[in-house]
This record gives structure tokens, C-alpha cells and sequence, in this order.
């Protein structure tokens, strides 16, 4: 049985990490994309779109310059409306799906200490996730108009601070720091069911009670994730670059460049959903990871595994 609250250093959480996705994870993301799957579905059709429409608006551009200067400042006059309302829309989205991926690893996690396995369903997932919106929805406005703004602020003076060498390394520890604060604070917020300040201020207590490993944990997963997402997305891009290339060396004997440009922005937009997925899936192996160190950190204040193991106990012996 795959224990939640154990005391865990840093290569526990690792290992504890991916021990969690090799017993649980054709059942974990299995509901992951029936929860998510109709807004990744919307939200990658628009990201294709968009990004289709953009490179081929930049290459007809680059063509037409010559005939016409003012090409580009032309076509977003007369198509202001679709573009803003493209943006928006996407924006939309990303919202809605941004809080249902941070959310969803949040009650997958609680499900599985309720019940102490998987045999839970989709709809109690989702049923778990519609108790929260009201929850979820004023968590991210907290975190839009209070922290976010604080937030710039501090890494604004960070930043300024990297002309002298120490502001490199405060910059990294900070932002790492900041990203697992409000993480934890986000567990804290659904499963403890407290007030938004009042998750915040315990969030930021598990930061500091095991700041290194839990800022080290945070750092090292997410460089990991973002190595392996790039090497992958290189792939497809390398392919991508090598044909561009290719077909633009004897361009000026092609019939017609439209062709050229057109599949050459299929190929950026292609290349831009990939993208956009693999940064969602991966999302989830920081998100389980930062569950593992809430719930290590929770074993350290609360004993709940010596807890449970004295309520074993006296079951057995009834």
C-alpha cells in the first residue's frame, strides 16, 4: 500500500513520486483526460487556429511587405473583433483548465487517503471538484489581486538585484519558494477547508518547516519535467526546422510560396499544441509531487501514520 503521510527528504519525495505514477497512473490519468480532455480538446483546436493563422499572417506579411507596407497593421484593423474575442476566449480556457489541473491532483490525493486505494470513480473525482468551485474560483482571484501583485513587486526588486551576483541565486530560491508556498497553500485551502489567508499563512509555515528540502525538491522536479518536455518537443521542432530549410533553398523556383508558408505554419501551430499539451501532463508530476511534501510535512506536525496504525490496532483486536 503506497503510504501519503510518511516523513520524506529529498530523494523520498522523488522516488515516492514516481513510485506513485508506476502503481497509480494508468488509473490517475486515465480520469485526468476524461476531466480535462473536452477543455484540452476546445483549448488546443484554439491554440492550432491562432498559431496557424499568426505564422501564416507573418509570412504573408514577409510577402507582401514590398507591395505593401502596412499589410500587417491592415489585417488586425479589420479583424480587431475576431482577435480580441480569440484572445479572450483562450484566456477563458486556460483559466477554467488551469484550476481544474491544479485542482484535480488535490482531490485525486484526498480520494485515495479516504478511501486507501483507487477504487473510486470518475464521478466522485468530479463530484469532489464541483464541492470546490466556489472554493477554487476564490482562490485564484486571491491569488490574482493579492499575491500576484506582491509578487511582481518582490521579484521586480530581485531581478534589479541580479546586476550584483547575489540576485541571481535570491531570484532562483525565491521563485521556487513562492511556486511551492502557494501550492501547499492550495492543499491546505481544499482539504483542511480553511480561509484563504489562513491557508496561506499555514502554507507558508510548511515552507519554512522544511525550507531546503522542500525548495530543492521543488527546483530539482521542475528542471527534471522541463529537460524532458524540451528534449521531446525538440523532436518534432528538429523535424520541423530541417524541412524549413530544405524547402526554402530553391523557394524562388516554387510555383507558388503561399504553399511553402501555409504548411509551414501547420507545422508551428502543430508544434505549439504539443507543446501546450506536454506542459498540462507534465504539470501533474509537480503537482503529485508537491502533494507528497504537503502530506510528509502534515506526518511531521500531526503522527497520522502512528495514528492510523493504533486504530489498526484495536480493530485487529476486537
Amino acid at each position: 500500500m503506497f503510504e501519503l503521510y510518511k516523513k520524506r527528504d529529498l530523494s523520498a519525495n522523488f522516488s515516492d513520486t514516481t513510485t506513485f505514477f508506476k502503481t497509480f497512473g494508468k488509473h490517475y490519468f486515465k480520469n485526468y483526460f476524461v476531466i480535462n480532455g473536452i477543455f484540452l480538446m476546445i483549448l488546443v483546436v484554439l491554440i492550432y487556429f491562432i498559431s496557424k493563422v499568426y505564422m501564416e499572417l507573418i509570412f504573408s506579411g514577409i510577402t507582401n511587405m514590398q507591395n505593401n507596407p502596412n499589410y500587417l497593421m491592415a489585417y488586425f484593423n479589420n479583424n480587431m473583433a475576431l482577435i480580441v474575442g480569440g484572445f479572450i476566449a483562450t484566456l477563458l480556457l486556460i483559466v477554467i483548465l488551469s484550476m481544474l489541473n491544479i485542482s484535480f491532483p488535490v482531490i485525486y490525493l484526498k480520494l485515495y487517503e479516504k478511501t486507501g486505494n483507487t477504487d473510486f470513480s470518475t464521478q466522485e473525482i468530479i463530484s469532489g471538484l464541483k464541492v470546490n468551485v466556489g472554493k477554487m474560483i476564490l482562490f485564484f482571484l486571491g491569488c490574482l489581486f493579492i499575491i500576484m501583485p506582491i509578487a511582481f513587486i518582490v521579484l521586480g526588486l530581485l531581478f534589479l538585484l541580479c546586476f550584483i551576483l547575489i540576485g541571481i541565486p535570491l531570484l532562483i530560491i525565491v521563485g521556487f519558494a513562492f511556486m511551492s508556498w502557494i501550492t501547499l497553500s492550495y492543499y491546505e485551502y481544499i482539504l483542511k477547508n480553511v480561509g484563504f489567508f489562513t491557508a496561506l499563512s499555514r502554507g507558508f509555515g510548511l515552507v519554512k518547516q522544511q525550507f531546503w528540502t522542500t525548495v530543492g525538491t521543488t527546483f530539482l522536479m521542475m528542471m527534471l519535467t522541463q529537460i524532458i518536455q524540451g528534449f521531446i518537443t525538440m523532436i518534432p521542432y528538429v523535424i520541423s526546422m530541417i524541412w524549413m530549410f530544405v524547402s526554402t533553398q530553391d523557394i524562388q523556383a516554387q510555383t507558388s510560396k503561399a504553399d511553402i508558408f501555409s504548411t509551414m505554419g501547420i507545422l508551428v501551430a502543430v508544434i505549439m499544441v504539443f507543446s501546450v499539451l506536454l506542459s498540462y501532463v507534465f504539470n501533474n508530476f509537480i503537482l503529485i509531487n508537491q502533494g507528497l511534501i504537503y502530506y510528509s510535512l502534515q506526518e511531521e506536525n500531526e503522527n497520522n501514520s502512528t495514528k492510523s496504525q493504533i486504530d489498526l490496532i484495536g480493530t485487529d483486536f476486537e
